[in-house]
Parts: structure tokens; sequence; C-alpha cells
């Protein structure tokens, strides 16, 4: 798999361990908790361009949700054990490597995990037993190293990291790359933040450009009034159909004359009548719009300040001015200050490029079935056992296709207490036939006209599916 680039044995004393489980504390990185003889570590990756390597923590990291790719090494590696790791060395330079190979092992198969330290686009890749690549955490990095499809791995060029020769140098390691990782992911909050922030300000100042612009027409409002009292003063002096009249207002010492503008298909009345409602309309709204000035202005100055406290304020000291700027901004863990509308269902894409909706828990069930999907949406739950709820949008009339039921059928299986079984019993139906008993528990339906049908998995489905979910 590495053609010229030498490689030799790594992380001896983790052999045989065994995955418990599978994380991604924040994007551009992984964690797999480790379990062997009664010692418990995480096994920390990073794969960003200003941090690369591995390491070890005792406490296992917690952070953003799983998503597809996560999702489906833990169908993969979860409940494995790691049978061997080898360095990819850098060529010509001892002590540094390229890449870091994982291959692990369970009873019905095997998979490798590849940490790629390209300084371009370092990655995560997941390999077959041939060494093709077959997912990768950023997909984006993998097409720009390997374009072609279940093509097979290649370490980079480069010094690539320095390797790691003991336990207790893995354990320093993941300290330091730990404090890589949040420094680079405040670092990206407070880039994202100052462009929002940036963004909101040109807004709210176009917005006060534009009251000051309405305030400003409020002035014409006493010569409205002068035209229209000197145009009923001369009602028979100004010919049907003029353009323009030149009148004498006598209601100033000493008297002036006026220029007045005129509509040709209005008569003279009609006209003052006119000039008379547009300034009792810009009169009406002076106040409110002196109002929505100081809003706005008061909205710009809190927008200023937050863009001054970005520049040098830790990310947490800010939380209240960004919220009441109604800025989002995101720390290491991430606490986001600007309330988001929860959404009860994960994203999937099946045949065909159709979309499935899984209910998130018990409650996200009951919002995805009752109110989320169509009397003609099909519906779909793993028979007799706790688990999500699974909704297929169609149009009126449509049947669903064998291949698409299929997929939201594993979907369905995975996320039930039967995700382990190798066939479970599939319960569907139309979703008009689903229905809430009062005072049922959370998740808990009946289903009327309900069809079963016995599923066997096929891993390269449910990885497929799971690699397809939607952000």
């Amino acid at each position: 798999m590495a053609g010229h680039v030498p490689t030799r044995p790594a992380l001896p004393w983790l052999i045989n361990a065994r995955v418990q489980r599978v994380d991604a504390p924040r994007r551009g990185s992984l964690s797999l908790t480790l379990f062997d003889r009664g010692d418990k570590q995480s096994l920390v990756m990073l794969f960003e361009p200003g941090a690369r390597g591995v390491g070890s923590r005792r406490e296992r990291p917690k952070g953003e949700a799983a998503g597809g790719f996560v999702q489906r090494l833990r169908t993969e590696i979860e409940g494995a054990r790691l049978r061997s790791a080898e360095w990819f060395e850098s060529p010509g330079v001892p002590a540094r490597a390229v890449a870091l190979k994982l291959s692990f092992a369970r009873a019905d198969h095997g998979a490798a995990l590849v940490l790629d330290f390209d300084a371009k686009s370092p990655n995560l890749l997941l390999l077959r037993a041939d060494g093709s690549i077959v997912g990768a955490a950023d997909e984006r990095a993998r097409r720009l190293r390997f374009p072609g499809r279940d093509q097979s791995f290649v370490p980079s060029g480069g010094q690539g990291i320095a390797t790691i020769e003991s336990s207790e140098a893995l354990f320093t390691a993941g300290e330091s790359l730990l404090e890589a990782s949040v420094e680079r992911a405040e670092d990206s909050a407070r880039t994202r933040a100052q462009t929002r922030a940036r963004t909101a300000l040109k807004k709210v100042e176009r917005k006060v450009e534009a009251i000051r612009g309405d305030l400003a027409r409020v002035e014409s409002a006493p010569r409205l009034r002068r035209e229209g009292q000197t145009l009923l003063c001369h009602l028979d002096e100004v010919a049907r159909g003029a353009t323009s009249a030149r009148l004498l207002d006598e209601s100033v010492d000493p008297p002036e004359w006026l220029d007045i503008a005129l509509d040709p298909a209005r008569d003279a009345r009609q006209i003052a009548q006119q000039r008379f409602e547009r300034a009792r309309k810009l009169e009406r709204g002076v106040g409110i719009a002196r109002a929505r000035l100081v809003e706005a202005e008061a909205e710009a100055a809190e927008l200023r300040s937050l863009l001054a406290g970005l520049a040098a304020q830790p990310l947490e000291e800010l939380g209240a001015l960004a919220e009441a700027a109604g800025v989002l901004i995101e720390t290491g863990r991430p606490a986001k200050f600007k309330p988001q509308a929860r959404i009860a269902y994960r994203v999937f894409t099946g045949s065909d490029g159709h979309k499935i909706l899984v209910g998130k828990g018990a409650a996200d069930n009951d919002t995805l079935s009752l109110t989320v999907a169509r009397p003609h949406d099909h519906w779909l739950h793993v028979r007799g056992v706790p688990g999500s709820h699974v909704v297929v949008p169609l149009e009126k009339k449509a049947v669903i296709g064998q291949q698409l039921l299929l997929d939201a059928a594993h979907l369905a299986a995975h996320f039930s207490k039967q995700r382990a079984e190798p066939t479970v019993e599939i319960a569907h139906t139309e979703r008009r036939f689903v229905r809430k008993p009062k005072g049922a528990a959370p998740g808990s339906v009946n289903v009327d006209r309900e069809r079963v049908f016995v599923l066997r998995i096929e891993r390269d489905r449910l990885a497929r599916l799971l690699a397809s979910e939607k952000s």
C-alpha cells in the first residue's frame, strides 16, 4: 500500500486493546476509547492543517454529535480489537512519519483507519482489506488527495510529524494536541463571529441611513402644506392639465412666489388635498422613525463593541454582548449564545437521492411521526423493540420503491435496540395509519394496517446510508 515509503510498528503497548467507543470531539478530530486488561484511555487523532497528530488522554473528550462518518466507524470498529499499528516514515527523515495506519478486527470482519499527516490535506481515512479508500472524515480533502473512486491510499512526501515511541510520550502528546485543537477551534469561532458581526453591522448601518433619509423627508412637510394652501387660494388660476404653476403665497410676509409641480390628470383641489395628505403622513411617521433610529444606532453600537471585543477578549466573556447583538458565537465545546430551533430528526439520503428522516429520541419520534410527517408519507419501525421512527416523504399516491424501502428499513434497524442483530422484523405502513393513544409514553404509538417483513442487514448498504447523513 505504501509503495516506496518504509513502515515500522507503532504504539505496541496498545495492540489488542478493544474499541469501546468512537467520538468526534470537534471538527478535524476523532477519539477512540480503548480498553485493555483494566486500562482505559482515549486515543485522540487530529487532522487539521495546523494541528496534526495522535495522543492519549484518560478522559473521553466530549463535543459534537456524531455525524455520518462517525456513525459508520461505530458500525465498523466498535467492539473490534486493534491488531496492528504502523508508522509510514518520512523518506530520509528519521523519527518522523507521514501517516499512521491502525488495523482492527473482530469476529465478523476487519477494517483499517489511516491518519494521513499530509500538510495541505490531512485526513482520517477508512480502508477496505485491499487498501482502497471507502470513507473519509473530510471528503473534500480526500478528493484533493485521491480523486478516483476506490483509489488506494498512498502516503504523501514531506516531513510529517514526530513519531511517538512510548506510552508516556503519547499522553504528553495528547495534552498538547488538545490544547492546540481548542486554540484552533477558538480562533476559527472568533473569525466566524467577526464575519457575522461585520455583515450584521453593514446591514444595520444601511438601516440607519434609510431611517435618516425618512427623517430628512419630514422636513419637506411644511413646504407641502404651503403648496396645498396656496393651490386652494388660487383654484381659478390653475389650468386643468397643466404640469406646473407659479402662484403667489400670501401667507408669509412678504408674500413669495411658489413654483409648484402639478399632476395633469388631477385638478388643483385634488392636488392640494394630496399635498396635505403627504404632509400628514410624514409628520405621523416622525415619532416612529426617531424611535427606530435610536434602536438601530444602539444595535450598531453593540455590534461595534462586539467587534472590538472579538479582537482581544476571550469568547466566553462575550456571550451576553453577542446575544444582545444577535451574533452567534461558538466556543470550544461549543456553547451557543443564540438559541436555535431544535430539529427532531436526522436526514439521510436513500435510493435516487430520496430523503429519509429518522427520529432522534422518544419525544422526537412523536414530533416526526405526528407533526412533521404527512398522511401519505411512509412510516417504518423495528417491530416490538424500542427504536427510532423512520419516515420516507412521498408525493400523494406515490408507492415506495423496493430499494428505498430497504434503505429506510436499514436505518430503522440501526437506530434501534436490535442494531447488532443480523436480521430484524420491520413494520411499515402509511403515516395515516399511525396514531398516538391518549396518555401513552413518548414515542409510543398504535399502528393499523401494519405490514411486516424480515430484513437481513447488508453492511455495505448501511455504511453508505450512514455516510450520507446531512449535517
